[in-house]
């Protein structure tokens, strides 16, 4: 499938998740003890299926790592695998905010290749391709690089100390958090928290800020992409290598709390 084949198909599932999510009307959470609402597993369902049907092998938050046919095929780094969070901010959604969102990645055999990131309050929709840029809707997007101390910063999770940066904010949905630094929005994120994030919360934003110009790391060291539903990461994500090096610094000379990511 093409690159403009799957992101239609991306499209057309963050709409049907969008409107899941306008429509809903409980939002009382499952008692699975991680804070997952009953609408999170409403959303998983009309999403990964037609992605299962597309012959995709499926990595989603809410329902695991799920083979065409139902079948197991093997190592997921040979195949191609769409990591996605159906609902990303599922508090937020439950609380009115406007800052939720459903986030796609094909991965091809173990490279991050197509993502989207859609603003399901809003439908503002970020998209890149591995090597053709990344775009809001129709306009191409360019980070801006700043310098740590003019610099705005998402978090997640509780900084212990200031990392020198201008301001930071928290706003609990760490897809559209990261998508923002490729919008030029903020400068940088930091996931305060030591392996705190799931790879569906951060592997689509993530290649659309690579693809604006940006980076992203671990930041203690380990490899962004993994298929293993149980594995956390610690991602930090800038509009520079310069800052990214000062804000993984920067947070390694902190605590960290331990804590699950905002959502």
């Amino acid at each position: 499938m093409s690159p403009d084949h799957v992101l239609a198909l991306f499209g057309d599932l963050s709409d049907r998740c969008a409107e899941v999510v306008a429509t809903n009307s409980d939002w009382d959470q499952t008692n699975n003890g991680r804070g997952q609402y009953r609408v999170d597993l409403d959303v998983d369902a009309v999403c990964v299926p037609p992605l299962l049907a597309a012959g995709f092998a499926v990595l989603s938050e809410e329902s695991g790592l799920q083979w065409p046919g139902g079948g197991d095929a093997g190592d997921p780094f040979g195949a191609s695998v769409v990591v996605v969070d159906p609902l990303d901010g599922s508090t937020n959604a439950s609380l009115g905010l406007p800052w939720c969102a459903t986030a796609l990645c094909l991965v091809d055999r173990g490279v991050p290749a197509v993502a989207m990131v859609t603003n399901l309050a809003t439908g503002r929709r970020y998209r890149a391709v591995r090597g053709a840029g990344s775009w809001r809707n129709d306009t191409r997007l360019a980070v801006s690089p700043a310098r740590l101390d003019d610099a705005i910063v998402a978090v997640s999770g509780l900084p212990q100390r200031h990392y020198g940066w201008r301001q930071f904010r928290a706003l609990g949905a760490s897809a559209l958090d990261i998508s923002m630094v490729a919008d030029g929005a903020f400068a940088g994120f930091v996931d305060t928290n030591d392996e705190a994030h799931g790879v569906w919360d951060y592997l689509a934003a993530t290649l659309i800020v690579e693809e604006a110009g940006g980076c992203a790391a671990d930041a203690l060291g380990a490899d962004l992409v993994v298929f293993d539903h149980d594995a956390r990461r610690t991602p930090v994500v800038a509009a520079s290598v310069d800052l990214l090096e000062q804000l993984i610094e920067e947070r390694s000379a902190g605590m960290s709390t331990g804590a699950e990511p905002d959502e």
